[in-house]
């Protein structure tokens, strides 16, 4: 799969560049995705679902800075609860 060059890839770099700033709110983040329409909602869960699956796989780089997030997605995925989520594809 290429991902380089590809438009989720720039998503994603935009995305981190706004994460970069110390002035970032999750909540507030969060709190916007409100306005997006139904279905976009829906597309953003399915890539929160993936993004939750990839940081629980064993090949995922984790250090200190990390680790929490990892043992979170794991403990997650571990429950079954994404197997029992219906998300449209």
């Amino acid at each position: 799969m290429v991902i380089e060059g590809s438009r989720e890839y720039k998503a994603a770099q935009e995305l981190e560049r706004a994460l970069n700033d110390y002035g970032w709110n999750p909540k507030r983040f969060a709190e916007s995705t409100r306005y997006y329409h139904r279905t976009l909602q829906q597309e953003l869960m399915k890539t929160i679902v993936e993004i939750i699956r990839m940081v629980d796989s064993k090949d995922y780089g984790t250090d200190l800075r990390n680790q929490t997030s990892h043992e979170l997605c794991k403990r997650i995925v571990d429950s079954g609860v994404l197997d029992e989520a219906h998300l449209l594809g």
